[in-house]
């Protein structure tokens, strides 16, 4: 991959933005200053005084710049000099002419005459000629100095920049210096210079913090958009970079070459070039000393350094002192040192010798035997691996596992377990059999879906050939559950699950043999249930009650959370979520973590899918919140994709969209949340009127649905790409693509992925003049709907059956039941049928002369979509409201409509946009929307103008009576 990842975004630095800026307007004004941006190598100064240059030039600013280089300490004024040959380069002739005379006068300083005296006089002279002529020039323009690079400047330099200091506040001169506080070195001239400028406030300075966790999110998110910018990358990078944005760049661009995938400890050659240079200035001992220290990999005390280095304390504490001065540590709290990014430390291990490394690694393990407060049996496992102690290594990362995974850091069980089975040596079938067991389980939490298959798999295969049929069906339940993530089609999910039941039927009722049948059973149940086969899993999982053993409580809550899902989908409601609800808050108590966060997952995706989208929103926040607290990352996605589902059906697409955008980059992420995320995406972008974009990603989630089989994976792909159709007036394909989904639904009685369809298929069979075939639809969908029952879908049966009245010409009847589908959908917060209904009232308004409801509905329309940049939805409504003018006669009120002529009369009563909503019964932004196009057609500025022209009208119309 080519190096083309950079950035010139300043991120974390708004309210340095601000302050800059402030210091912008005071300059230009006439009461300039000096500002010094300080902070270490990489942390953006260059970067931010590249956003204040941009800001200055288009303010009208002079721009002049300088920069020191290493050298130039030992160079007299080598920072003016360069100042002086900027300049000279300018295309302006004044502009050269001076910079040319700025480098002759400090190329050739005169002995004698105007600086005559000795040479500490003729000094001071030409700092203060230079500063004056400066000033002088500076004076006939705002102007915006940038000097960068301070800590190399020499001390000629630093004394005229002082000098002018002084004027500053009556210029109009903004000078701008960086510097890096880990080169201000005792002899650095700048480090006297800025303590003394400091203390007599003749500048001021503004240190440059690191990124935190969420900044450092937002600047890999724009280097490497897209889902390669997953979570576990973002905190990778932060925690190595520090949060220095230079480091930040720098580590994205390996992980887009695949390096840091390799090896999460890999160095960028540059850094650890910048590193090496500054490594290899040190002392000898400062340098064995800090080997000893990287080799660490934490937080360390001179105790600990000397016992590694094999060191006195004293000489530890020597180096370590030494190490602090050359800003490679820094204290970390009393007694305790740490490096100062975890890059310096990599790049200073990463040199040394392996042989050396290896016996340091071997120190530090052992010490960490006797100090259990270093970190433990998880930190001395990594220790004995580097050290090539590895069944020592493999049997304490098992140990340290097992303690994480009690503790709900599974990701750090994973990583311990991924260590214990690479260190694990010996022909132990058994032991390797429980440890890949144990990886299969936190890799499925962790949503690491396709290492917890093989895992399952090979754990099978050798308790097969070891001849323990039970156990390897009990492995089962979790093979098929990852398969099923990883997109494997129904059908052969059910033959595992069959074929283990027949594996343990053959061994009688042996120990365990009825646990393992509940087990697979439930997880019958659980398959069945995604296809939509409600009576085969509600079959599975009563059976997986009966046998299930009264200890099991696991399956038993699993089996009972799919049962309640089952009950939702069959319309039986109240019983279902009672259900959901109570073996949630059942496993939340036990402390079963997976199946409460199964729960979880079961009630906000039902509440989700059936329109229920108050408590989907409840139990998706709460349900999240529980699974990244236990680290069930698996289902936090699903959650997550969920959560953006009903964002987008409750009319807030842009939460919706970012949740997308989260849900996708978080790591493997199973193919399920895949497809839920893929849906709301072309959600958001039909009905922004991307209608190509919403195509293709709808396409893809229809394509991945169809391969596993499952109808609620591809249902809303095929009502999506229908909606599309009948926005794009391809009207045979949305027939056709309505005809396909309306037949998957009918063959397994569903509703809860059918209602949609309804309106759609009903549109577009009424825009290809078919109304006998709109209503043949109509009556076999509504048929399923209404056998069902499900609360959440009903209102597209009214909606439906408004379109064919109100295509017969029976406006009566049609805004009847359009009105009671709107306050249906509408109670139900379901914004894009609510807002479509609106729409076709409008029309239904028209048709029937009622032409003020029809104005306001349309008003009403245009300020939600606009709120939400909803294109289609905005020309519908234009298309109305050009209908009505052009059958409204010019009006005493034009150019208003009549009903922002009642909101102008509120106005000129004196009311509130609260009262005025109040008194029309509309919301106070639609008020506001109002009133804005009243300001917008009128030209008025104030209330008081709108009230002067109603009154104007009021009295044109008393003269004309």
């Amino acid at each position: 991959m080519a190096r083309d990842i950079s950035t010139r975004a300043v991120h974390g630095r708004d309210e340095l933005l601000l302050l800059a800026e402030s210091r912008l307007e005071a300059a230009g004004a006439g009461g300039g200053q000096l500002l010094l941006l300080a902070g270490e190598a990489g942390i953006g100064k260059t970067r931010l005084l590249h956003e204040l240059r941009e800001r200055a030039a288009t303010r009208g600013f002079a721009l002049w710049t300088a920069a020191a280089s290493p050298q130039d300490v030992e160079l007299s004024a080598g920072l003016l000099l360069d100042l002086g040959h900027g300049l000279s380069r300018a295309e302006q002739a004044d502009v050269s002419a001076f910079g040319r005379q700025l480098v002759a006068d400090l190329e050739h300083v005169p002995e004698e005459s105007a600086y005559a005296g000795d040479a500490h006089r003729r000094r001071r002279l030409l700092v203060r000629d230079v500063a004056d002529r400066l000033a002088s020039r500076a004076d006939q323009q705002p102007t915006l100095l940038a000097l960068e690079d301070l800590h190399w400047c020499d001390e000629l330099s630093l004394e005229v920049v002082a000098h002018l200091a002084r004027w500053l506040p009556s210029l109009p001169l903004l000078v701008v210096g960086t510097l890096r506080t880990d080169e201000l070195h005792d002899n650095a001239p700048v480090r006297a210079w800025r303590s003394r400028l400091l203390l007599q406030r003749m500048a001021e300075e503004v240190p440059l913090a690191r990124l935190d966790l969420v900044e450092t999110g937002r600047m890999v998110r724009e280097l490497l958009p897209g889902p390669g910018a997953s979570r576990g990358l973002v905190e990778l990078v932060h925690q190595r970079s520090g949060g220095v944005p230079l480091h930040v760049e720098e580590l994205v661009h390996a992980a887009a070459q695949g390096h840091l995938s390799a090896d999460p400890w890999f160095v960028p050659e540059t850094l650890a070039d910048a590193v090496r240079q500054r490594f290899d200035a040190l002392p000898e001992a400062a340098r064995d000393c800090a080997v000893a220290a990287a080799v660490v990999h934490r937080s360390f005390d001179v105790d600990l350094v000397a016992a590694v280095a094999g060191c006195s304390e004293d000489e530890a504490a020597r180096n370590l002192d030494e190490l602090v001065r050359r800003w490679f540590v820094q204290p970390e709290s009393p007694g305790w040192f740490g490096f100062r990014h975890a890059l310096i430390r990599d790049a200073i291990e990463a040199d040394a010798p392996l042989a050396r490394r290896r016996a340091l690694h071997a120190r530090v393990a052992e010490v960490a035997r006797r100090r259990p407060e270093l970190g433990g049996d998880g930190y001395r496992s990594a220790h004995h691996e580097a050290a090539g102690q590895l069944e020592e290594a493999s049997e304490a990362a098992a140990t340290a596992a097992e303690r994480a995974a009690a503790l709900s850091a599974h990701e750090e069980a994973l990583e311990l377990l991924h260590r214990a089975l690479r260190c694990l040596r010996g022909s132990d079938g058994r032991r390797r059999v429980g440890l890949l067991t144990r990886r299969a389980a936190e890799a499925a939490a962790t949503d690491h879906n396709a290492q917890a298959a093989e895992d399952f798999e090979r754990a099978r295969q050798l308790l097969l050939e070891d001849g323990d049929v039970v156990g390897a069906a009990a492995l089962l339940p979790g093979l098929v559950a990852v398969r099923h993530l990883l997109g494997d089609a129904l059908p052969a999910r059910l033959a595992l699950l069959e074929k283990g039941l027949q594996e343990i039927d053959r061994c009688g009722e042996g120990a365990g043999t009825q646990r393992v049948r509940a087990a697979l059973l439930a997880a019958e149940a659980a398959a069945c249930l995604v296809d939509d086969r409600l009576d085969e899993a509600i079959d599975a999982g009563e059976q997986a009650l009966r046998v299930a053993e009264a200890q099991d409580e696991g399956t038993r809550l699993n089996t009972a959370a799919t049962l309640g899902s089952v009950l939702v989908f069959a319309g039986r409601m109240e019983e279902g979520w009672r259900r959901l609800e109570q073996t949630t808050l059942r496993a939340r108590e036990l402390g079963l973590e997976a199946e409460a966060a199964r729960g979880y997952r079961m009630i906000g995706s039902s509440a989700s899918t059936l329109v229920e989208y108050d408590r989907a929103e409840h139990w998706l926040a709460e349900g999240i919140t529980y699974a990244e607290r236990t680290e069930q990352w698996n289902h936090a996605h699903y959650m997550r994709s969920h959560q953006a589902h009903v964002w987008w059906c409750v009319g807030r697409w842009d939460d919706a969209d970012e949740a997308v955008q989260l849900a996708l980059s978080e790591g493997e992420g199973g193919i399920t949340t895949r497809i839920i995320a893929l849906h709301v995406a072309g959600f958001v972008a039909l009905g922004r009127g991307l209608l190509d974009a919403a195509a293709g990603v709808l396409g893809e989630a229809r394509a991945a649905g169809e391969a596993m089989g499952e109808l609620q994976r591809f249902a809303p792909a095929l009502w999506g790409l229908a909606e599309c159709a009948v926005l794009a007036r391809d009207h045979p394909t949305a027939v056709a693509l309505t005809q396909a989904g309306y037949d998957a639904s009918h063959e397994v009685a569903d509703a809860a992925n059918l209602f949609p369809f309804l309106v759609t298929g009903t549109r577009a069979r009424l825009a290809l003049q078919d109304p006998a075939g709109a209503r043949d639809w109509a009556a076999a969908v509504g048929a399923d709907l209404t056998a069902r029952g499900i609360p959440g879908t009903l209102p597209a049966l009214d909606h439906a059956a408004g379109l064919l009245e109100l295509a017969a010409g029976r406006t009566g009847r049609a805004r009847e039941l359009l009105g009671a589908a709107q306050t249906a959908w509408s109670g139900r917060r379901r914004w894009w049928e609510a807002r479509w209904c609106a729409v076709d009232l409008a029309r239904c308004a028209v048709a029937s002369n009622r032409r003020t409801d029809a104005s306001v509905l349309v008003e009403q329309v245009r300020a939600d979509a606009s709120a939400v940049a909803a294109a289609p939805l905005l020309d519908a409504a234009d298309a109305v409201g050009a209908r009505l003018d052009r059958h409204d006669e010019a009006q005493p009120w034009s150019p208003l409509t009549l009903r922002e002529l009642e909101v102008a009369r509120l106005v000129a009563r004196g009311l509130t946009n609260r009262e005025i909503a109040g008194e029309l019964r509309i919301t106070v932004r639609t008020a506001g929307s109002h009133l804005e196009h009243i300001r917008a057609k009128l030209g008025a500025g104030r209330r008081s103008e709108i009230a002067t022209w109603v009154t104007s009208i009021d009295d044109e119309a008393t003269q004309a009576h």
